[in-house]
């Protein structure tokens, strides 16, 4: 009777307790190429458990900005999720971040979190042109940075014809490449391209324009994966 005794007993201590199951907390980046300087970054996600989900629950916004070395913070921003597990935050940020969501654990659940994100944050841009007779154009664009950003990249320059319809509304879907400037710091927190371009007699001094300007090493501004048509960009 002592030998079965310490035989069951030695069988519990080996048993392991089953382990808890953290919930799951979902996040997405609504614009994935990124928002302008001076607008909001709206994220989203869901908690459930076991596809179940879960209402009422407290979450906590974390950061980590450029260049990423520092801790993650929590920046105050909460919500409280919704009967269908959902929550939002819209966080105004001045550069890249990594963002991601924690779910405050109720005793004895521990916190969950959310998978890493990338919020990219391009700067606040302004196109506009003089036109200096019929088929030459001055264009220029101005770029708003925080003052510690430094660009680097040059600004490429697209120009295509309108070829309106009956209603005057532009057709055309496309812009060739017709010139690439170098794009110089005016002040702190400003940087200027300019370029002049000649448009082809054919487009009856009717034009669409655009730019494209990629990521500058260094500068926590865009994704440093994006790149510029080589030839022609898409007007739409």
């Amino acid at each position: 009777m002592p030998f079965r005794a310490a035989l069951i007993a030695i069988v519990l201590v080996l048993v392991p307790a089953t382990p808890a199951v953290a919930a799951d907390v979902s996040l997405t980046v609504e614009s994935e190429a990124g928002v302008r300087l001076g607008r909001p970054t709206e994220l989203s996600g869901r908690v459930t458990d076991a596809g179940a989900p879960l209402a009422g629950r407290l979450v906590v916004l974390e950061l980590r900005r450029h260049p990423f070395k520092r801790a993650w913070r929590r920046t105050g921003s909460t919500a409280v999720t919704a009967a269908d597990g959902s929550f939002a935050f819209a966080p105004e940020l001045d550069r890249n971040h990594h963002v991601r969501v924690r779910l405050i654990g109720v005793a004895p659940e521990p916190d969950a979190l959310s998978p890493r994100r990338d919020a990219y944050v391009l700067p606040a841009v302004r196109l506009t042109f003089d036109q200096r007779g019929r088929r030459e154009l001055r264009l220029r664009q101005v770029y708003k940075v925080p003052f510690d950003a430094r660009l680097s990249a040059p600004t490429r320059f697209y120009v295509g014809p309108c070829r309106p319809d009956a209603e005057e509304q532009c057709t055309a879907t496309r812009a060739p490449f017709r010139a690439s400037a170098e794009t110089l710091r005016v002040r702190p927190g400003r940087y200027l391209s300019r370029a002049t371009v000649r448009i082809p007699r054919s487009y009856g001094g009717q034009f669409q324009y655009l730019s494209c300007f990629v990521y500058s090493p260094g500068s926590g501004m865009g994704d440093p994966d994006q790149r510029c048509p080589r030839r022609v960009a898409r007007l739409r």
